[in-house]
């Protein structure tokens, strides 16, 4: 199949693509009233990513209004606890790959076999070509910027080749003189991973992010304007640093949408107050006789301390300090025939 004919193939996939996409897309707001149109395609850590016809917009959970939050929350509770193998999974991106990759192996191109690695959940796909200068000279790059990722965050991401060369021999001899340690779409195959291929432009070396549905993340191109391949690499870099182990602190994010799956969890019934987030620093406290103390906490339904006093007697600033911090903990609020309700409660606090 020429390349025209590949373009043409890929391009009827993507209207279909698009036309699925619109009849799922769903209007999402935050909290100042922006709005925009897509389909929920992804939620990571804090990072919610709504999909458009022609792009993803990432938003912070906190920023969404409560009607979006819900909707984040049936997401996460159809999500399966285990992520799909590879192999087996029925996203956009693993069914159009599947017995369509090669890999390196003894400098020649061999079947890929994912075996039982769970999916990852998201992917490189590098659009190059060995006829391509400024490719042949990003390549090296690329390669130490895949090693380093994967090494920091094993398996949550895949790079995917995808060749812009003449023949298949061509392709050979680039994936041979990279080393190319990922994945690469079998030549003859090209125009038949339309997920991945939709997201092709005018120019080489061109590198995507994209979910496991094939919603693009980032992109070297803006619109027309060419920001390059390192560009993506640094934004994919960031956005997986946001998916770390991360102090507590870093979970308040989270606290709307953790209240409304509290709530959701009573199913109807009732559910004690769960601390959530509570900062405390003992460090600020050491001149403190007492080391044990009891707080009297006032938590409304959202979750927060509307009110704090504190047994027995602080010195002022010491307990003036003690309320500026109680007024930042969080909660998971009572809840009381499936609403949540503002509650009074006494919680014992170590120094």
């Amino acid at each position: 199949m020429n390349l025209r004919a590949r373009l043409r193939r890929s391009l009827v996939a993507f209207s279909a693509l698009l036309l699925a996409a619109a009849a799922r897309a769903e209007t999402w707001r935050t909290t100042l009233g922006v709005g925009f149109e897509g389909k929920l395609s992804g939620v990571y850590g804090a990072l919610v990513v709504v999909a458009g016809p022609t792009g993803s917009r990432l938003f912070s959970v906190e920023t969404l209004d409560d009607d979006a939050l819900g909707r984040v929350a049936d997401f996460l509770a159809a999500r399966p606890a285990t992520p799909p193998s590879w192999a087996a999974s029925a996203s956009a991106v693993a069914t159009s790959v599947r017995t369509r990759l090669q890999v390196l192996r003894d400098n020649r191109l061999v079947t890929f076999e994912p075996g039982a690695r769970a999916e990852p959940e998201f992917y490189l796909v590098y659009f190059g070509a060995h006829w391509c200068g400024p490719c042949r000279a990003f390549s090296p790059d690329l390669v130490r910027a895949y090693t380093r990722l994967q090494q920091a965050w094993p398996g949550r991401f895949e790079l995917i080749f995808i060749s812009s060369d003449r023949d298949a021999g061509e392709q050979l001899n680039y994936v041979r003189e990279v080393r190319m340690p990922w994945p690469v779409v079998k030549f003859s195959a090209l125009g038949r991973v339309a997920p991945l291929e939709r997201w092709a432009a005018s120019g080489i070396p061109n590198l995507v992010a994209v979910t496991r549905e094939g919603e693009v993340l980032f992109h070297s191109y803006r619109g027309a304007e060419y920001v390059g391949p390192r560009s993506v690499l640094e934004d994919f870099e960031r956005l997986l640093g946001t998916l770390e182990e991360r102090p507590t602190a870093a979970r308040r994010p989270l606290h709307r949408l953790a209240v409304v799956q509290h709530v959701r969890a009573a199913a109807g019934g009732a559910r004690g107050v769960k601390p959530f987030h509570i900062n405390l620093d003992p460090a600020r406290y050491q001149t403190l006789e007492v080391k044990s103390i009891e707080a009297a906490l006032e938590i409304d339904a959202h979750g927060k301390v509307t009110a704090a006093s504190f047994t027995p007697p602080l010195p002022a600033v010491l307990a003036y300090q003690l309320e500026r911090d109680a007024d930042t903990w969080l909660f998971l609020p009572a809840v009381e025939d499936g609403r949540a309700k503002a509650v009074k409660v006494v919680l014992p606090i170590s120094l």
